[in-house]
């Protein structure tokens, strides 16, 4: 009896050793695939997006950026407040006028102005 739990002993460390060692091979493979470098792509925490519904107070297509009276921004704590954004792209500007109502998606990255990613007049 004790060469039989002995052997089952074996058998079960030898099938864990396996499925450790086939995961750690896994996890290599997909190592030097670094897709924070890919457009879009970033798996850093920064790159997360929030919500912005507000109004336009200005436009400055040379700076690439519109100033926003928006709501509160409660996943950051920001209370409602009027402020500048860049945008990602200059052409989330054009027929952007002061006085419409927007939806948007904006991310902050660590030194840098919060940046909107899409834009959308309501």
């Amino acid at each position: 009896m004790t060469s039989t739990t002995t052997q089952f002993a074996r058998i079960a460390l030898f099938a864990l050793t396996a499925l450790f060692a086939a995961g750690s091979q896994a996890e290599e493979a997909m190592s030097p695939h670094d897709m924070s470098q890919m457009p879009g792509m970033s798996m850093d925490q920064s790159q997360k997006t929030y919500p912005l519904n507000g109004r336009v107070v200005a436009v400055d297509v040379a700076n690439q950026q519109v100033t926003l009276e928006h709501d509160a921004v409660t996943e950051l704590n920001w209370p409602a407040m009027t402020m500048p954004f860049k945008v990602a792209d200059a052409q989330l500007l054009q027929g952007l006028q002061p006085g419409q109502t927007i939806m948007a998606m904006f991310t902050v990255n660590e030194g840098e102005a919060p940046t909107i990613v899409s834009l959308h007049s309501m």
